[in-house]
């Protein structure tokens, strides 16, 4: 499963790389499709939960721009920057260990610059599988696609 998704992953970042650039030929430059930013999308949240689960949660301000929001049920209040979102992060660097964790429906749709992803994170805690339901807004600035908005809410249904 870990080498599908890498390869995913390389499969997702060549193509919009190689759309992206001009080899200096006077060829017009291609913007990706809808379909390969919704692989990107995928692919940058699949590494971004890789690392997570793996105790890293900096994958998250890695994938975020400077002006990001963030809400989980846990705060009194929205995130409003980078700066805070890596101070709420960082006293869990290492503490988080999952060892299973998958997407369940996983959607992105596609506006312009804005990419909207919404799925449900099903993975195990001790014995027990959870689930949060999970809306990430994606924007597209200066051909790179990194998240504006973060919202995890813990599903009812067990």
């Amino acid at each position: 499963m870990k080498t599908f998704i890498n390869t995913v992953v390389c499969v997702a970042c060549i193509s919009v790389l190689f759309s992206c650039s001009n080899n200096g030929a006077k060829s017009q430059k291609t913007e990706p499709n809808e379909e390969q930013i919704k692989s990107l999308i995928l692919a940058k949240e699949e590494s971004t939960l890789n690392r997570w689960y793996n105790g890293d949660p900096m994958g998250f301000i890695d994938n975020s721009w400077d002006d990001v929001t963030y809400f989980d049920p846990s705060l009194k209040s929205r995130v409003d920057s980078i700066d805070s979102f890596k101070e709420l992060l960082t006293p869990i660097i290492g503490l988080v260990h999952v060892p299973f964790h998958r997407f369940y429906k996983p959607l992105v749709q596609v506006f312009g610059d804005i990419a909207i992803l919404t799925f449900t994170d099903v993975f195990a805690v001790d014995k027990d599988t959870a689930r949060w339901n999970v809306t990430e807004i994606y924007q597209c600035r200066e051909k790179e696609w990194k998240l504006i908005h973060s919202h995890w809410t813990e599903s009812k249904v067990k």
